[in-house]
């Protein structure tokens, strides 16, 4: 039986960790370096259209990791306009006062909108890009989610995402794995979701490890 998912309730801001592995029995890792860099990019490209703030993601052999936060209210019809016109340029411009405007505004707050927009294109994608034509569900099914406290509970679920290359031998540190956002934030010395990450994680990082700025922000194992 399918059942509701829990989602921050209108009115109210929250955490998120969303997480999906591939269909496909224990040792399948069809994720390779092209398919782990169109996946991150896929989530930047949504973060800028959504409301919903990507925080980290990590993407693995045969699954990823995401950190979300949800705002407590969706964008303005301004805001909401000027994000579907920026996003669709070719197509009729969105009126901010119109039905379709208001109902894309509550889309755009919506996490499972956010997921769904993400795992569908994706698997389309990667099943025409086989070499071999691929059919069928790519996913073990929905997405997977854990609404998260503010303060530890997001620091180490953090952790936890960014810990993954180095938890699977892939890695001595998270800083060499290419494909998540503290191994880029590492690579080009600024974090992919920098503004995100400052606007709402910083504010109680700054309590919880004694730091002033995000620079300061290691991730360590065990710490």
């Amino acid at each position: 039986m399918r059942h509701r998912r829990i989602k921050p309730a209108d009115g109210e801001s929250g955490f998120m960790h969303v997480y999906n592995r591939v269909a496909g029995g224990t040792g399948d890792y069809p994720f390779k370096d092209v398919e782990k860099g169109e996946l991150l990019r896929r989530f930047r490209e949504l973060n800028d259209y959504y409301v919903v703030d990507v925080l980290a993601v990590q993407a693995m052999g045969n699954h990823f990791h995401a950190l979300l936060y949800v705002p407590a209210e969706p964008p303005s019809g301004q805001d909401a306009a000027e994000r579907y016109n920026r996003r669709y340029p070719k197509r009729r411009s969105l009126r901010p006062d119109s039905r379709q405007c208001r109902r894309l505004a509550l889309k755009l707050r919506d996490v499972s909108e956010f997921m769904r927009e993400f795992q569908q294109p994706y698997s389309r994608w990667y099943n025409r890009t086989r070499r071999r034509r691929r059919r069928g569900p790519l996913w073990a099914g929905r997405f997977k989610n854990t609404i998260l406290e503010a303060g530890l509970a997001v620091w180490d679920c953090w952790k936890y995402i960014e810990m993954n290359p180095v938890r699977a031998g892939m890695a001595s540190s998270p800083a060499d794995y290419r494909f998540c956002s503290f191994g880029q934030w590492s690579a080009i010395g600024k974090h992919p979701y920098e503004q995100a990450v400052c606007r709402h994680m910083l504010p109680f990082l700054k309590g919880l490890l004694h730091v002033d700025s995000l620079e300061e922000v290691i991730v360590v194992p065990g710490k």
